[in-house]
C-alpha cells in the first residue's frame, strides 16, 4: 500500500510540475504584476487535485502533495527553465517555454529537465521506458524528504546528538523569528530580530520550531525572516500578508514555520 501511495505522488508530482510550466508560460510576460509562488502552485494542484494520502496534513500544516511540490519545483530552478525572485513571483524563462514544446509527454519533460532524455530515436519503446525511469527518478529525488515528514514533530527543538543529518533539500532563510504583540516572552512587541522568539531549524523534517510558555490572551504576528521585515509571512502564508490571530488559554505552544509553503501554525507542546 505506502508502495503504491509513493508511486502515485511521484506520478501526481510530474504531472503538476508540467502544469507549473503550463501555468507560467500562459502569464503574459509583460504585465507589470507577475504572478506569486501561491497563485502557481493553487493552480498547479487545481489542475491536477490531491488524491488519497497526499491530501493528509503534515505537522507544518500543508497537505503532503503540496509539500512535496514545493520541494520538487527546485528542480526546475536548477534547470533554468523558472525563476523564483520573491516578491516579484514567479516566470518562466525561454528555455522552460521551449521544455514545453520540445517534449509534450511529461515523461520526457522531466527527463530533460534532468538532462538524461535519451537523443536517439531508434527504439521508441526503448526510449520510452528510459524517459520514464529518469522521470521518476527526478521526481522522486525531491520527494523524499517531503514523503517521509511525520505528521507531528518528534522533538522539541529537533536536537539529534551526534545524527548524521543531510542538507536541507532546498535553501533556507538565515532566521526566522514570530513577530507580534509576544513581548510577554521576551523583547519588544513586532521584533523581527528578536532572539527571545527566534525559531530553530530542525534538519529531520525541515521545520522552524519554538516552544514557549505562552500566557493566556488574544495574540496576533508573523514571521519574519533574516531580522527584518523585508521579507515576511501571514495569513495562509502569504508575503506581506495580513496578520495571523490566535486566542490562547495559556500554557506551552509550539510554532511551526515550513519555508517550503511559508505556513505558520501552533501547536501544544508535544515534547512532554
Amino acid at each position: 500500500m505506502a508502495k503504491n501511495t509513493t508511486k502515485n505522488t511521484v506520478e501526481n508530482t510530474a504531472l503538476r510540475l508540467k502544469a507549473v510550466l503550463e501555468v507560467l508560460a500562459a502569464e503574459d510576460p509583460s504585465a507589470q504584476r507577475r504572478i506569486s509562488r501561491g497563485e502557481v502552485l493553487a493552480a498547479a494542484i487545481t489542475r491536477v487535485p490531491l488524491k488519497d494520502r497526499e491530501s493528509e496534513l503534515l505537522a507544518s500544516g500543508a497537505a503532503r502533495g503540496e509539500r512535496a511540490l514545493a520541494n520538487a519545483t527546485s528542480k526546475l530552478v536548477k534547470a533554468g527553465w523558472i525563476t523564483k525572485e520573491g516578491r516579484a513571483g514567479w516566470s518562466i524563462t525561454v528555455h522552460g517555454r521551449q521544455a514545453l514544446k520540445d517534449f509534450p509527454e511529461t515523461a520526457d519533460l522531466l527527463a530533460a529537465m534532468d538532462g538524461t532524455v535519451p537523443a536517439a530515436a531508434d527504439s521508441p519503446g526503448t526510449a520510452a521506458d528510459t524517459s520514464e525511469a529518469a522521470a521518476e527518478a527526478v521526481v522522486e529525488e525531491a520527494l523524499q524528504a517531503a514523503v517521509a515528514e511525520p505528521e507531528l514533530p518528534q522533538e522539541q527543538h529537533g536536537a539529534h546528538q551526534g545524527a548524521e543529518l543531510p542538507e536541507p533539500s532546498f535553501p533556507q532563510p538565515g532566521s526566522v523569528v514570530v513577530a507580534g504583540n509576544l513581548g510577554v516572552l521576551g523583547g519588544a512587541d513586532w521584533d523581527p530580530a528578536g532572539k527571545d522568539l527566534q525559531l530553530t531549524f530542525d534538519r529531520s523534517d525541515e521545520l522552524w520550531k519554538l516552544t514557549a510558555d505562552l500566557p493566556a490572551g488574544h495574540y496576533e504576528y508573523k514571521v519574519a525572516l533574516n531580522g527584518s521585515w523585508e521579507e515576511n509571512y501571514g495569513r495562509d502564508g502569504h508575503r506581506d500578508g495580513a496578520n495571523l490571530d490566535m486566542v490562547h488559554d495559556g500554557g506551552p505552544l509550539t510554532f511551526l514555520y515550513d519555508h517550503a509553503t511559508h505556513l505558520v501554525i501552533t501547536k501544544p507542546d508535544v515534547s512532554g
